[in-house]
């Protein structure tokens, strides 16, 4: 009697061992599976954060793409050809000091323009209007250019220019000669120290000779406008200085000769 309620305790208490070892391997589980599901919150929050700079990011570089820049106003690019690809502008800029352009009055960032005659033919005047995008307006005016030469012309109302705003339109008014020139089959001209010389090479007397002439630094022509002097006569072979004061700026070159 005694051996059999002894192997029923074994028994019972084997069953009591497998139970508890059950329930300790399921509270493992329970636990195992918590702690995963803690551990993966701070992903899903870094994750959260990590769209959010994102989105943050994304949005300010889409305001920089939108905000406009400081020059967008760039106007008409340069050189610039008009008159029938006669006349080329190569700039619009700022220029300070002694405007020829305007009677020699002193200015500061007056609006200038470089001109170049493209044609083949003796540009005896030019009136060029330029207008910038917001308004203002320039004009210019070129005046005896030989073929292929260029020129720096000023505002002829001294008018300065910001050097930034963008140009919106650019016309011109011209007149072209193919007889005006230097005459150099009668007449030499040289140059030295003392000026411009004249020398008359025709063999017969010259009378009431009309000499144009422009200002010349860093080979072009300095102002638009030219200057004019005169010689009342010049007997064959002799030679005259011709009276270039004007030049203030430069050397003087001759451009055309009238008689």
């Amino acid at each position: 009697m005694s051996d059999r309620q002894s192997g029923h305790g074994r028994k019972k208490n084997r069953l009591w061992i497998l139970l508890i070892v059950v329930i300790v391997v399921l509270l493992g589980i329970v636990i195992a599976i918590n702690q995963g599901g803690h551990e993966q919150e701070p992903s899903t929050e870094q994750t959260d954060e990590n769209e959010t700079v994102d989105d943050v990011q994304t949005a300010e570089t889409n305001e920089e793409e939108t905000e406009p820049s400081e020059e967008t106003d760039t106007g008409l690019e340069f050189p610039y050809l008009l008159d029938d690809d006669k006349i080329q502008i190569d700039s619009l800029f700022q220029y300070s000091g002694i405007n020829m352009d305007a009677q020699n009055e002193e200015c500061e960032d007056v609006a200038s323009l470089q001109l170049k005659n493209n044609s083949d033919q003796y540009l005896e005047k030019a009136e060029i209007s330029v207008e910038l995008t917001d308004g203002t307006a320039f004009s210019f005016e070129v005046e005896d250019i030989p073929a292929g030469k260029s020129v720096m012309a000023f505002d002829t109302a001294n008018t300065a220019y910001d050097g930034k705003t963008g140009v919106a339109l650019i016309d011109a008014t011209t007149t072209y000669s193919s007889d005006a020139g230097l005459k150099e089959t009668d007449v030499k001209i040289t140059s030295d120290d003392n000026g411009v010389q004249l020398e008359n090479i025709s063999g017969d007397v010259l009378a009431n000779l009309k000499i144009k002439y422009h200002c010349v630094m860093d080979d072009m022509y300095f102002g638009g406008i030219s200057s004019e002097t005169e010689v009342a006569g010049l007997a064959a072979g002799e030679t005259t200085t011709v009276d270039t004061s004007e030049s203030i700026l430069g050397d003087a070159e001759v451009v055309s000769i009238t008689y």
